[in-house]
Formats: C-alpha cells, structure tokens, sequence
C-alpha cells in the first residue's frame, strides 16, 4: 500500500515524473508476472528436462503375450 506522503509527493510532481512512476510499477508487475510464470510452468512439468533413454525402441512391447 502506498503512504499518503507518497500519494502528496505524486499530486505535486510533474507529468513527465508521474509517466515515470506508472513505467516503473509497469516494470516491476511485468517482473512479477514473468517470475510466477516461469515458477507455474515448473511446477506444471516437473519431468522436463530429465533424461529418458529407450532400449530396443522397435521391438514389440508385449510380444511374449
């Protein structure tokens, strides 16, 4: 939550400083979302990446049945 100081100090600044401030949070929320992102898709796949390795990967899988 922001102070109401900050909030005065926002009322008093100039347009261009406001701008500065929205690109700023903009920055800060796009990080955010970037990081959750990466954690959510790890969380999704947690197998990816590993190794896998097939032997006889031609061979019928139940021939003996």
């Amino acid at each position: 939550m922001l102070d109401t100081d900050i909030l005065n100090q926002l009322n008093g600044a100039s347009i261009e400083e406001r701008i500065a401030v929205i690109e700023m949070i903009l920055k800060s929320l796009k990080q955010d979302l970037r990081a959750s992102n990466a954690q959510s898709s790890a969380e999704q796949r947690p197998l990816r990446g590993t190794v896998c390795s097939y032997e006889d990967p031609y061979e019928p899988v139940a021939a003996e049945d």
